[in-house]
């Protein structure tokens, strides 16, 4: 007999079948009998039952009642349940499933009604004792059937197996929760314009009719990029081996990762500062758009030693080759490592030589000094990063000469958003990268904590009255004082095209900076 005709069956020898209806918060009990073909209203919020709902038909009260086969893969507010239901007659569903923490005091207890299972459950709960050897959900013809294996499914059964069988969402989430306790996850992304609220879990699409479109990301992916982190996260150097990640985790997970952040790596106990090579992996991730890396060391404990946290030699060598192999990644994130500048240097020729797509680069907390913008500027050319929209250079002790090298590079890219935040550049630095502006469609400019004075107001003042691109400028933590502030607010007004400056702790009152606000919110009419 086929799968289709034993669930007929099953459906034909249905003892108990409950409904809920969500319109009317009523709950019916089918008993198909000789007598009492119909549904019986079981309870409702009055306590009382109504003929008017279904005249001609018989009532009966049933004390007790069985949630336990729901077959809705939802949850339903604990309140809603308790403002429709007497949760001391009520059977909460599995732990497995959808679950009710629900305690409550009986002294007497509440006794369990036995209520035999349909044969349709029977069969369903048989599929799901043996799922693992016969994997059975796409060849089951009814929706409801699919929710009830889908709610009672283990999720601690191989990944492998359900990866291949399983892309409902509903379900994937549900392994997300069991096993991190958690639904957090984030989406990284790199605006190039005023802050816009950005909503969560989304992947872009190309716009239609002058609309941005979203979709949300498959929880089955969202899962797979948290589980292969983990995996290198917490793989020790010495167990290594590539033909155990491949079958273990490459063949399963590597169709599915967008998005792969590393927030730590285990070092080396031989003294050597060697972490897990990071090539053959980042070269089988053939979807990889965002790559977020770091090499320090979070979880060594009393097995730290100095130099745990640095990048060797073999390090850079390994990743500079794992990165020309990421030929689809867009965005890229290095922070919180100390890099030598010979290391920038392999980096930059492996991101242009293999990342033809890049467009967000962030060497976030780096330390990489002039010596190193030197270093990673000569290995490009006049056709490097011709896709770079964005870049981020926070706090690396790039000084106002770094900011020389910087600005004489950087006029020949099409940035849209460029942050030196917590770089002492101070005013010469940022003169020199105020006097390339005109030439590059920026719109976001980060300053902030720069070491700024008010030496750099005529500079400062002569650029707003000619600039037609920016956007925003974050000047905030700068010591400009209030002469800064004055010529600043009798200017501003001649810019129509700045929407935002921040110039929080610049020695400015809260007053005039008030007052730049408000001739700044004009400008949002000219929004493209």
């Amino acid at each position: 007999m086929s799968l289709t005709a034993v669930l007929l069956c099953c459906e034909e020898e249905t003892k108990c079948l409950l409904f809920v209806t969500l319109t009317t918060c009523s709950l019916f009990v089918a008993k198909p009998t000789a007598s009492f073909p119909s549904c019986i209203p079981i309870f409702q919020k009055t306590n009382q039952f109504e003929e008017k709902s279904l005249p001609g038909k018989c009532f009966e009260s049933v004390p007790f009642m069985d949630f336990t086969y729901n077959e809705f893969p939802i949850s339903v507010e604990l309140n809603t349940l308790k403002t429709y239901f007497d949760l001391k007659q009520c059977k909460l569903p599995k732990s497995v499933a959808k679950t009710f923490n629900v305690n409550y005091d009986d002294g007497d207890g509440v006794s369990d009604v036995y209520q035999p299972k349909s044969l349709r459950h029977l069969v369903l709960d048989f599929f799901l004792e043996n799922w693992c050897d016969n994997p059975i959900y796409t060849d089951i013809p009814e929706q409801k059937d699919r929710n009830y294996l889908l709610s009672n499914l283990d999720v601690n059964l191989p990944l492998k197996i359900l990866s291949l069988h399983i892309r409902d969402d509903f379900f994937w989430r549900k392994c997300y929760q069991h096993r991190w306790k958690t639904l957090y996850y984030m989406s990284y992304t790199y605006p190039c314009y005023p802050p816009r609220p950005a909503a969560p879990l989304t992947l872009s699409c190309p716009r239609r009719k002058g609309k941005s479109v979203t979709t949300k990301k498959p929880w089955l992916n969202i899962y797979m990029e948290r589980h292969l982190q983990e995996f290198i996260e917490n793989l020790p150097t010495a167990e290594y081996e590539q033909e155990n990640i491949q079958a273990n985790v490459l063949d399963i997970c590597a169709a599915y990762i967008n998005q792969l952040e590393i927030n730590y790596l285990q070092p080396s106990m031989d003294g050597n500062n060697d972490h897990i090579p990071l090539d053959f992996i980042l070269s089988n991730l053939p979807e990889l758009r965002t790559l977020r890396l770091t090499y320090c060391t979070k979880t060594i404990g009393t097995q730290f030693y100095l130099g745990c946290n640095t990048m060797s030699r073999r390090d850079a060598n390994i990743l500079a080759k794992g990165l020309a192999q990421c030929h689809e990644l867009v965005n890229f994130c290095f922070h919180n490592t100390n890099l030598q500048p010979y290391q920038l240097g392999l980096f930059a020729h492996s991101l242009d030589k293999g990342c033809h797509h890049l467009t967000a680069l962030s060497l976030e907390h780096c330390s990489l000094g002039d010596e190193g913008i030197r270093q990673f500027l000569s290995a490009c050319n006049k056709e490097s990063f011709a896709t770079l929209k964005y870049l981020d250079l926070t706090n690396n002790k790039i000084s106002s000469n770094g900011a020389y090298i910087l600005a004489r590079v950087i006029k020949n890219l099409n940035l849209e958003k460029i942050s030196l935040r917590l770089n002492p550049i101070g005013s010469d630095g940022a003169a020199a990268i105020f006097g390339i502006l005109d030439c590059l469609p920026m719109r976001n400019v980060d300053i902030s904590g720069c070491s700024i004075t008010d030496s750099i107001t005529l500079l400062f003042i002569n650029f707003l009255r000619h600039n037609r691109s920016l956007w925003y400028i974050d000047m905030s933590n700068n010591d400009l004082g209030m002469n800064f502030g004055k010529q600043l607010l009798n200017s501003i007004g001649s810019n129509r095209y700045l929407k935002a400056l921040d110039l929080r702790n610049t020695g400015l009152t809260l007053e005039m900076c008030n007052m730049i606000k408000v001739i700044l919110k004009k400008n949002f009419k000219n929004w493209d």
